[in-house]
């Protein structure tokens, strides 16, 4: 089976997160593959980071090892934020699904949450996570991508600390 150079970059990069042998291939080995790449294949997001990934079922539940995910903060305002990267998830298939829950720890104004995942050509979305002090639980297509779990929010007035996961 003939490969691209992009094809096998993009497979030292998932690799570099499933085998502790190859642990240290660097971050820039995962490229984007973009959807047009072969069927079952997984697709790179540019905020990918090997080196805070864990591999999941369809369910989200993590593969091998323990889930490394932790809480991040993130500080709505009344204008639409993009946090920082979460950790990074590598789906198994194109029908794995991750949780998003949120709560807010800070300010006394309601916030609303939305959480990336992706359709079913590997293209970002952003779903609704709820609006109010939280939500537990909230789940979204992830799909067959390796990429970092990021949130949106915003305060209709004021500012509120979000802690999410």
């Amino acid at each position: 089976m003939k490969r691209t150079i992009k094809q096998v970059i993009v497979t030292l990069g998932v690799a570099a997160v499933v085998s502790p042998v190859l642990v240290a291939v660097p971050a820039v080995a995962a490229v984007e593959s973009g959807p047009s790449g072969p069927s079952g294949a997984i697709v790179v997001d540019p905020s990918f980071d090997p080196a805070n990934a864990v591999r999941v079922d369809d369910r989200g539940e993590p593969i091998g090892r323990a889930n490394q995910c932790h809480d991040r903060a993130f500080a709505a305002i009344p204008t639409m934020l993009t946090s920082v990267p979460g950790c990074s998830i590598i789906g198994s298939s194109k029908n794995t699904k991750i949780t998003y829950s949120w709560y807010r720890d800070r300010g006394k104004v309601g916030v609303c949450v939305w959480g990336k995942g992706f359709n079913s050509r590997a293209q970002t979305t952003w779903t609704a996570a709820g609006c109010g002090t939280g939500r537990r639980g909230v789940v979204i297509n992830w799909g067959n991508v390796a990429a970092s779990k990021q949130i949106r929010g915003m305060t209709a007035s004021g500012a509120a600390g979000v802690q999410w996961g």
